[in-house]
């Protein structure tokens, strides 16, 4: 019921903001979900006893943000800054280097995972009919997650990568893919027309399989930090990386096929 509950009230302002929100309030909504998935990431490695520097990833990570908003042809400036920073702050705060590369690796990784990743949603959004996209990619992971959960309980026996994670079957893998498909043959037939039917279809596809592995990345650190949940922010739900695990794999690989495939 907390699950359900949630998604009705989240729901309907996520998708309003989405489609009739001001640019920069959907750039609020973006950077404030992803950074508070940074938050969450940061406080799973300081369980596992890595600490990294949280603070100064949470502002890496935002600027990041606001360059994949603002300022998109500087993005590659960030592949020198954020790891040339991290470096000058382990100078200045820390003194063995038996843990350093653990404190700049970590943080480094977790600013890519989370504002990397996540900003493609900003970039996705300034494209042509791209807050449509947004709200497509949104339903059909959203419908392939749903499925893949009952998939998973009704017929899941055999284990899809019980050593990342125990509960994740081959049955819901299947279900969930098939989920996507779904979502994009309705979604296609009914309102969406940003995009041919049959690239629906495909990027659809390719996205549920890869937004899978997202699930299980998240799966992967979760377990290496010995936890159950990223966060418990949204009741019945967990973290607000656990509702974005997928999406943040999803959302690169449907903005390389629309550029890579259907701009050309």
């Amino acid at each position: 019921m907390e699950r359900v509950i949630s998604g009705i009230i989240a729901i309907p302002i996520v998708l309003g903001i989405i489609l009739y929100g001001h640019p920069l309030l959907y750039f609020i909504l973006i950077a404030s979900l992803v950074l508070v998935a940074t938050h969450e990431y940061f406080s799973m490695t300081a369980n596992a006893g890595i600490s990294g520097f949280p603070i100064e990833g949470l502002v890496l990570s935002f600027l990041l943000l606001a360059a994949y908003f603002f300022a998109p042809h500087y993005l590659p400036v960030f592949a020198v800054i954020i790891p040339v920073t991290l470096f000058l702050v382990w100078c200045f705060r820390e003194s063995n280097v038996r843990f350093a590369l653990d404190s700049i690796g970590y943080t480094l990784f977790g600013i890519l995972y989370t504002a990397g990743l996540g900003g493609y949603f900003l970039l996705i959004a300034n494209l042509e009919g791209g807050r449509e996209m947004v709200v497509f990619i949104l339903l059909f992971i959203w419908l392939g997650d749903t499925l893949a959960y009952y998939g998973g309980r009704k017929f899941g026996e055999r284990r899809l990568l019980e050593v990342v994670s125990p509960n994740k079957t081959i049955a819901g893998a299947v279900s969930n893919v098939f989920g996507t498909l779904l979502a994009a043959l309705l979604a296609g037939n009914l309102f969406f027309n940003e995009v041919p039917l049959i690239h629906c279809l495909i990027v659809a596809f390719i996205c549920g399989i890869i937004g899978q592995f997202g699930d299980l990345a998240e799966s992967l650190i979760k377990r290496n930090c010995r936890v159950k949940d990223s966060g418990t922010l949204i009741p019945g739900h967990g973290g607000v990386l656990d509702r974005i695990d997928s999406l943040l794999f999803a959302g690169p690989a449907f903005y390389c096929y629309y550029k890579f495939i259907l701009a050309v």
